[in-house]
């Protein structure tokens, strides 16, 4: 399995910034892995290769029928501990802009979190949701993408840079 340790090596910063993607109006908050916005991250080092064109779920995810953010997807990615065992949570991360929802593309992640590390064992698609949870995923095969481990500090402070970019752009 390809690994890369943010940990140790200090060469795979995760951050929060605001990238102008694919024909969208104007730039938006998204995570940044390598100073590489999320999108273009994953559409490098996965199978989703047209994942440039995707949004971060985060801040964008929207209930048309009852008119308001999905904010579940920002519970999903802050990062929790458990004094004695390891968190795993799967979180939608990249969504479609067209449709703003977990209908259309759906890149997930399976986040893997303990008192000093947050790691992003595997990527996946959404498959099926149910009132706006993701019921189903297709994961890619371990060994196609890496796995990525952050301190968990590091991790929750570009947590925090995106959530207030995301306060900001949203005025």
């Amino acid at each position: 399995m390809n690994s890369i340790s943010a940990i140790l090596l200090k060469e795979h910063p995760i951050d929060g910034c605001v990238h102008d993607g694919n024909g969208n109006l104007k730039p938006f908050p998204i995570l940044a892995i390598d100073e590489v916005p999320l999108n273009t991250w994953i559409s490098k080092n996965t199978s989703f290769s047209d994942s440039t064109s995707l949004v971060p779920a985060q801040g964008w995810l929207y209930d048309h029928q009852d008119d308001f953010a999905l904010s579940n997807v920002w519970k999903l990615l802050k990062p929790r501990m458990c004094e004695s065992d390891a968190v795993s949570t799967v979180i939608p991360i990249l969504i479609c802009p067209d449709d703003l929802d977990l209908v259309c593309s759906v890149i997930m992640v399976e986040q893997i979190s303990t008192q000093s590390e947050v790691k992003w064992i595997r990527f996946g698609q959404a498959w099926g949701n149910t009132h706006g949870i993701v019921t189903s995923v297709i994961w890619e095969n371990n060994f196609s993408s890496p796995s990525l481990t952050f301190k968990f500090t590091n991790f929750e402070e570009a947590y925090n840079d995106l959530k207030h970019l995301d306060e900001v752009w949203s005025e």
